[in-house]
């Protein structure tokens, strides 16, 4: 939830430590040398079935958010249940009028390479939180968020808002409003074929007690029924976390508790928050009892310097590798060092496994956190997260990936997703935004929280995303801040179990001029008044119609406007080419842009390579002449 959290009768959030900014200028690691930790990679791992060889294969990280907003946190996404390419995700985008907190959406219809910004026009009035995004079993999306908007007493308060869009998220109906004060909505849609086909759910947190309850739609997300509840705190603090739904139709709700007893929250050492469960068998018209499930150990809130220790990440297996196993994933600090940790279920949450971690052989010092889970059509468990290693200089992570084959007994070596490191104490993550808002117990004072992604959304919200698409292809989507402002991005990565004998034979490959057959797609620039370096990430589309082979490169031939001759004399100093030049000659290596597969097939786009000029006047750039080789095949 965003800075009203709290307001209107809802129990306010842990408090926890502010992450303290780094200061000084964030001096992020540039993109050269990523080729070698893109290389494909034949993995071994061990299943049911014995050894079998396994391959992950990563596709360039591409920028979702391309509307040049404030910081873009707490993110989720969704898959269509038939159609590969359909995709649907959303974010907290500190974006409106003021720059304070609303959300958005966006939606693919290619499976993740171009995205439609969605904007709200209650987000935008009001703003927001808590963004959540599916796909009924009808191919309905839906959206679900929080919107901040005074009642009628004139509080602050947050109510529930539910938007429906039957074109893949185009076009948007007005919202179903479920009503306040609710917190930390979670959704999910019953894609089985039983006898609540075709519902939707919605767990969120409300009321003085820390009571939780789940809304049901029963007609495609167009109104909803409830909140029913589940359980309540009464004197421990409850918060939601990801409901599943189960072959059969039974719907598995969870959550943890931690501590809110000031006593409690000030004693030093390490805290215990233990996840629960409750099994709905009637399409979430009652629920069973509480039953405990997994332990997770975080350190005391005093000693978090930045807010590693999120929400669990929770999914199901719908396959039938491991039927109704459902995983839940989690930052936990039981090492010494936070590392992810995995449990599961296969009796519907009675009994979970034991945490383990999902790399036991994590180098030394490296901190995982921020999980996000999916399980492909064919049972292969996906995580995602967060991950220091091969950072220097000031706090920074990539995204990273791992898969397991064995139903989670074991994880395939984790491989790098992101091509850059973010920066998350930097940039416009520290850009405050002012938020106001009242209570009853503010006797009439309107309060100003002095509010910014660095120090609220350090670690980039209180969940990521990731999904499975109906292809098997799963898409992380996260918020990466390697500008320096958190921002929405995504990637394709696909497992391949297949093994080398189904590679089709090599194709003769011959180098070629290929600026005619591709287009310059260029993410947003950033300039340092003070110094005059631009930075320019630039992609390369495959507009042809044969694939493109690495090596790939750029060249710039000259500078020059017009005719190719006027203003010459401003032009600018290139600061990282590959092969070192400056000027006329300058050359950038864009095979770390192409993913794992050192290929960019026809009609993909590229990752993008950072661009480093010094204008000598920025009102007075020429233009930049520029060439494109890369091999193709001949036959």
């Amino acid at each position: 939830m965003t800075a009203h959290a709290g307001a209107g009768g809802v129990p306010a959030r842990p408090a926890r430590r502010r992450a303290r900014p780094v200061l000084q200028a964030a001096a992020f690691a540039l993109c050269a040398g990523l080729a070698g930790a893109f290389a494909p990679a034949r993995l071994e791992a061990q299943s049911g079935a014995g050894a079998r060889a396994a391959r992950i294969v990563v596709e360039p990280d591409a920028l979702v958010s391309r509307d040049r907003d404030g910081a873009h946190v707490e993110l989720h996404v969704a898959a269509h249940p038939r159609r590969a390419g359909t995709l649907l995700g959303g974010a907290i985008v500190h974006g409106r009028p003021d720059g304070t907190p609303g959300t958005r959406a966006w939606a693919t219809v290619d499976g993740g390479s171009a995205w439609t910004p969605a904007q709200f026009p209650e987000q935008e009035r009001w703003g927001g939180g808590d963004p959540q995004v599916a796909f009924t079993s009808a191919g309905t999306a839906l959206f679900a968020t929080l919107a901040t908007r005074p009642d009628e007493t004139g509080r602050t308060r947050a109510f529930l808002h539910v938007y429906r869009s039957e074109d893949g998220g185009s076009g948007w109906s007005a919202p179903a409003d479920l009503g306040a004060s609710y917190d930390h909505p979670m959704i999910a849609a019953d894609w089985t074929v039983g006898r609540f086909a075709g519902r939707a759910y919605i767990s969120v947190l409300f009321g003085r007690e820390y009571s939780l309850g789940v809304f049901r739609s029963a007609d495609d997300g167009r109104s909803f029924v409830g909140p029913v509840t589940v359980t309540s705190g009464r004197g421990i603090g409850l918060n939601v976390t990801p409901m599943v739904v189960l072959s059969d139709g039974a719907l598995l709700m969870t959550w943890h508790d931690f501590p809110i007893a000031p006593e409690e929250r000030s004693r030093p050492g390490p805290r215990r928050s233990t996840q629960w469960s409750a099994l709905s068998e009637d399409g979430g018209v009652t629920f069973g009892a509480a039953r405990r499930g997994p332990v997770k150990v975080f350190p005391s809130y005093e000693s978090e310097d930045i807010r590693m220790f999120s929400d669990p990440a929770v999914a199901v297996d719908r396959s039938a590798r491991f039927p109704d196993r459902v995983y839940m994933a989690w930052t936990d600090n039981r090492s010494g060092t936070p590392r992810i940790v995995m449990s599961r279920t296969t009796d519907r949450g009675a009994t979970w496994s034991e945490p383990r971690p999902i790399e036991p052989a994590a180098p030394a010092g490296t901190r995982q956190f921020q999980p996000a889970l999916a399980v492909n059509r064919d049972g292969i468990v996906g995580m995602a997260w967060y991950d220091t290693r091969g950072i220097d200089g000031d706090f920074g992570f990539y995204e990273y990936f791992a898969a397991s084959l064995d139903g989670g007994e074991s994880f395939l070596p984790p491989v790098r997703v992101s091509s850059e490191p973010s920066r998350p104490f930097a940039g416009g993550n520290l850009t405050y935004t002012p938020t106001t808002f009242m209570t009853p117990s503010d006797s009439g004072a309107v309060r100003m929280v002095f509010l910014s992604a660095a120090a609220r959304w350090a670690n980039g919200g209180d969940y990521m995303g990731m999904t499975a698409a109906a292809d098997g292809v799963f898409h992380p989507f996260w918020a990466d801040s390697r500008t320096g402002t958190y921002e929405a991005w995504t990637a394709r990565i696909r497992v391949d179990t297949a093994g080398p004998a189904a590679a089709p034979p090599a194709p003769v490959l011959e180098e070629r001029d290929l600026t005619g057959a591709v287009e310059f797609v260029p993410d947003p620039t950033r300039i340092d008044a003070t110094t005059g370096v631009v930075e320019l990430r630039l992609r390369l589309r495959n507009a042809g119609e044969r694939a493109i082979h690495a090596p790939l490169s750029v060249t710039v031939g000259k500078f020059g406007s017009g005719m190719g001759e006027e203003l010459r004399e401003f032009a600018p100093e290139i600061l990282n080419a590959a092969n070192g030049r400056t000027g006329d000659g300058a050359t950038f290596d864009f095979t770390p842009a192409l993913g794992s597969t050192g290929t960019l097939e026809a009609g993909a786009t590229s990752g993008a390579i950072l661009i480093r000029l010094r204008v000598k006047n920025p009102l007075r750039v020429p233009d930049m002449h520029l060439r494109v080789r890369g091999r193709v095949a001949v036959r």
